[in-house]
């Protein structure tokens, strides 16, 4: 499960699922075995927004009392346009 990726409660991860960066898991059934970086959702998925999920890493990183370098932020830019 890659770096701020998250899970919906009671989501069925499948044995040996690979899920990418900035991920949001949900959906009904089990997890496919693999998923992609910034997808929403796993049944009919899209992707996720570069700047919500640049948003939402900067608060679960102020969450723990850290902030976005921008070597995190040019790294998950990158992932993003190569996904």
């Amino acid at each position: 499960m890659g770096d701020f990726s998250r899970t919906a409660i009671n989501t069925s991860i499948n044995t040996g699922t690979v899920i990418g960066v900035s991920a949001n898991v949900f959906g009904m059934g089990l997890t496919p075995g693999e998923i992609p970086s910034f997808s929403w959702g796993f049944n009919k998925p899209v992707k996720y927004r570069l700047d919500k999920a640049l948003e939402d890493a900067g608060r679960w990183k102020a969450l723990k009392g850290q902030i976005m370098s921008e070597n995190e932020i040019q790294l998950l830019k990158h992932i993003y346009k190569t996904s």
